[in-house]
């Protein structure tokens, strides 16, 4: 049975070339592969995410782009810091 959740992760890169971030969180260990498609976005954002990002994750097991978890949807959160608990 696949395993899904919500948490709190940070963006550690985005790649322009597969179109999607990689996400860390203490609850993803190995990291989380987020399509573009994926990514929740307003008027004043684009669709890409920036290395440092706090985002918002709804993941499920198991994953893609070679990773343990993937993304359902992707939410930046812009009323963190820049570091989850900071």
């Amino acid at each position: 049975m696949a395993r899904s959740g919500t948490t709190l992760g940070t963006v550690v890169r985005w790649d322009h070339a597969r179109g999607g971030a990689l996400i860390e969180a203490p609850d993803l260990p190995g990291g989380c592969w987020a399509d573009a498609s994926v990514i929740v976005h307003n008027a004043q954002r684009s669709g890409a995410l920036r290395a440092g990002q706090v985002v918002e994750v709804d993941w499920v097991e198991p994953g893609a782009q070679g990773l343990p978890f993937r993304a359902l949807r992707v939410t930046p959160r812009g009323d963190l810091q820049a570091t989850v608990g900071g």
